[in-house]
């Protein structure tokens, strides 16, 4: 697989469900424990796809992931928003996230999204 995956979060639960993920599509996986550091650690010659988890986000109302987005044009973005409120979901779609799923999230849903998010 080309796409490589990267998850911003400091939830370690996710972190299994997602290295495993990436075992599965034979594809490493970055981890990151803010939206900073997956934007310092960019090579721009690279795509993927990763999954943010909302409860990380320092800034309000969904800047930290137009920040990602805008420097990370190549990669699609699954956001994991903070709240159960659809609000925050639309919001996430309309400035440009490829999908959303909330927590907890199993590991086949996940799965599912990546699958759609790279196209196999």
């Amino acid at each position: 697989m080309e796409y490589q995956l990267g998850l911003i979060t400091q939830d370690r639960g996710l972190e299994k469900v997602m290295e495993r993920i990436s075992r599965h599509f034979g594809c490493s996986l970055g981890l990151y424990e803010s939206c900073s550091d997956f934007v310092n650690d960019l090579d721009g010659g690279k795509k993927g796809v990763v999954v943010l988890d909302g409860m990380v986000c320092s800034r309000p109302r969904l800047m930290d992931l137009q920040m990602v987005l805008n420097e990370s044009p190549a990669w699609k973005v699954v956001y994991l928003p903070r709240t159960k409120k659809k609000n925050e979901i639309k919001e996430a779609m309309e400035v440009g996230a490829f999908g959303s799923l909330h927590k907890p999230v199993s590991e086949h849903e996940v799965r599912q999204m990546l699958r759609s998010a790279i196209g196999i």
